[in-house]
């Protein structure tokens, strides 16, 4: 469905008096997100979205994805309200909740390539770690096993083989 015809069927259940208050409601957290976009520093900003105003009691909720962002949200309140009045905005106070999948719920989530890319390790850097686990005991029959140390190595050494290069 193009976005022209969910704008048309949008725009036409915003007209059906029963649905008024909820669209005003929309509109004006949408407004107020875009507002505290700009208003916030980018590096949090992008880490937060608005969960409700309450335009009657001039109440607003941000959720921030991690408790260290809320921590930096707090201490900024007193300039936040006073950039929102500048602004036209009659927000007189706003609750910090931290809510760690706020960015899936509008599919921006600034970490998921960094969680999900594989490091990769240096070749003088495996090379290395290669050189150090054949220099690390072997398994005798005093201990059958080989070091935890080696173990580790080599499973590292394993993950960060590439596909079409032979593993050790």
């Amino acid at each position: 469905m193009s976005v022209r015809k969910i704008n048309f069927y949008l725009d036409a259940l915003s007209l059906i008096p029963d649905h008024r208050k909820l669209f005003a409601n929309m509109q004006k957290l949408t407004e107020l997100q875009q507002v505290f976009f700009e208003i916030a520093p980018r590096q949090l900003s992008q880490f937060c979205t608005l969960g409700a105003f309450s335009e009657s009691e001039g109440n607003l909720v941000i959720h921030a994805s991690n408790g260290a962002i809320a921590a930096k949200i707090r201490q900024m309140v007193p300039s936040l309200l006073r950039k929102f009045k500048v602004r036209g905005y009659e927000v007189t106070s706003i609750r910090i909740a931290v809510q760690a999948d706020c960015n899936s719920a509008t599919g921006y989530d600034p970490l998921a390539a960094s969680r999900t890319a594989k490091r990769r390790i240096a070749r003088a850097g495996l090379e290395s770690l290669a050189q150090l686990a054949k220099n690390l005991p072997e398994p005798s029959s005093m201990s059958p096993s080989a070091s935890p140390l080696k173990n580790a190595i080599v499973a590292l050494l394993k993950t960060q083989a590439k596909p079409n290069e032979p593993s050790e």
